[in-house]
């Protein structure tokens, strides 16, 4: 039977409805995993929702409020939903109780720092001084920035190699690491672009591969070595 996996959905207020970007159902399709879309629901229910999966994924989508992490809002933060953010943390807490490996993708990777106690930056321009443009102009296939990989993690692991080339569409970042998590990835101007878990369970990166699995094996082997571990469990 293919793993299970869980893919959180966002809602959209103004059609009143909720979404899940084609590219992740797509990457996990093509990886031989099941796709499930997970709407934000209530809290009480995390517990069920992880258990009916083999692995979840924390997808891309609006800020995470900073209320949640303990700080205001500064005046360049985007659209938040608190009522997401905190299904999201509660859904990361049951996935780990249970012992189901999480992957976070771009906000997916915020979310995770700030379950495990971190804190972001709200806004990357206006808060840290940074040379790299860290949302790009161009399409999401368009890999625009380099990463360089912590060697002997989990994530060099997975990519294989030193550095890689990805695309890059967030304002937030990651600030104070949340305890238990490491950082594997920067990009080139410190920026962290991806964490993880002591065993790899729990891994996330900054940018979007499900808009390059089709083309670039090292993105590919995120999705491949997520679904293999959830097939495992």
């Amino acid at each position: 039977m293919k793993p299970r996996i869980g893919i959180m959905s966002r809602y959209l207020a103004k059609d009143n409805r909720f979404v899940t970007k084609a590219g992740y159902i797509y990457a996990i399709s093509a990886v031989g995993g099941l796709p499930i879309q997970i709407p934000i629901a209530d809290v009480a229910d995390v517990d069920a929702i992880a258990g009916m999966v083999d692995g979840i994924i924390i997808t891309g989508g609006a800020d995470v409020t900073p209320l949640v992490y303990g700080e205001q809002p500064v005046p360049a933060i985007g659209p938040t939903c608190g009522a997401n953010d905190r299904f999201e943390i509660a859904l990361i807490h049951a996935a780990l109780a249970k012992k189901k490996p999480v992957l976070g993708i771009c906000r997916g990777i915020q979310v995770i720092n700030v379950a495990f106690g971190g804190t972001l930056y709200q806004d990357i321009p206006s808060q840290i001084s940074r040379d790299i443009c860290h949302n790009q102009g161009a399409a999401g296939t368009e890999r625009t920035h380099s990463v360089a990989i912590e060697p002997g993690s989990y994530m060099h692991g997975i990519a294989k190699c030193d550095t890689m080339l990805v695309n890059s569409f967030h304002h937030q970042a990651l600030n104070t690491i949340g305890d238990g998590l490491k950082v594997s990835a920067r990009a080139m101007d410190g920026v962290v672009e991806a964490v993880e878990n002591a065993d790899g369970s729990v891994f996330a990166v900054q940018w979007h591969p499900e808009l390059l699995y089709a083309e670039n094996p090292e993105h590919r082997a995120i999705f491949e070595t997520f679904v293999n571990r959830c097939a495992a469990k």
